[in-house]
């Protein structure tokens, strides 16, 4: 049964702009949004702007899936990718414990970016 559903869409150039600002500033944004394994994958490839916009947007489209409830942090998503793989969603916190009180025993996860916009959907689904 699906018990939640997310989605949301990213300007890439939104994220390039912080990433390519003030160093202060794209440092804090970055360590306040992103895992440090997701800071670590979209560091290492070449277009890291489209990788972490696509990841604000899963992350947004989780929050919209949970409910929006309070105290969510944005550490508390985190979307991890093995290579070869479909990516996937790892709830941790506020975030895991709004899941388990909904039922939740699966996030389904997909990502993309083309055009200048980073996109994601969440299904949340539980028995």
């Amino acid at each position: 049964m699906i018990l939640g559903l997310g989605m949301d869409v990213v300007e890439v150039g939104r994220i390039a702009r912080i990433l390519d600002g003030p160093a202060g500033r794209s440092t804090r944004f970055l360590a306040r949004c992103f895992t440090p394994a997701e800071r670590a994958f979209c560091e290492a490839r070449h277009d890291r702007a489209s990788r972490y916009a696509a990841r604000f947007a899963a992350k947004e489209a989780a929050v919209k899936a949970l409910g929006a409830p309070l105290g969510v942090r944005w550490q508390d998503l985190e979307v991890t990718r093995s290579e070869g793989l479909a990516p996937t969603l790892v709830l941790a916190g506020r975030a895991a414990a709004e899941a388990g009180r909904l039922g939740v025993t699966r996030a389904h996860l997909t990502i993309t970016h083309d055009a200048g916009v980073a996109a994601a959907v969440v299904v949340l689904e539980g028995v």
